[in-house]
């Protein structure tokens, strides 16, 4: 399998970073291009990482852009971490917003990607209880191969 093109999402969790460090590996054993790819979720799904200081408080208006903020630093890290293990990949990244899972999936979708990583669980906990995880969401709609790290 000649892969050229690899999706990789991170939420900021453990085992998004393990699934980045696959991706990074991946990405240099075939010569891939990676897209490093972040979601944030809507206001409705409660996705506010647990690691995250940024939230200052305030109403709506406030929540949405400190959660939009968090996001864009959680994606920020990962690229600079990527850039910095693997620098002669060509590294780029996207932040989407919505269902964790269906953006994935659109993202690979619209840019035509040959294989998605993702972590095997990441902050969304109570979403899981209820809703099932991410990774199980990407694995049964994704239109490419899917690799859950662990």
């Amino acid at each position: 399998m000649l892969l050229k093109n690899v999706l990789v999402a991170v939420d900021g969790s453990e085992n998004s970073h393990r699934a980045l460090d696959f991706a990074l590996d991946l990405g240099e054993k075939f010569n891939a291009a990676i897209m490093i790819l972040n979601v944030s979720g809507s206001l409705t799904m409660g996705a506010v990482p647990e690691e995250s200081t940024a939230y200052s408080g305030g109403g709506m208006a406030v929540f949405a852009k400190d959660l939009r903020k968090i996001h864009e630093e959680i994606l920020s890290k990962a690229v600079t971490r990527a850039k910095k293990i693997k620098p002669n990949l060509a590294i780029s990244s996207m932040l989407r917003e919505g269902d964790p899972a269906l953006e994935i999936v659109n993202a690979a979708k619209e840019g035509g990607f040959d294989v998605i990583v993702v972590g095997h669980k990441g902050l969304g906990r109570m979403q899981e209880l209820f809703l099932g995880s991410t990774s199980e969401k990407v694995a049964h709609l994704a239109p490419c191969p899917v690799i859950i790290v662990r």
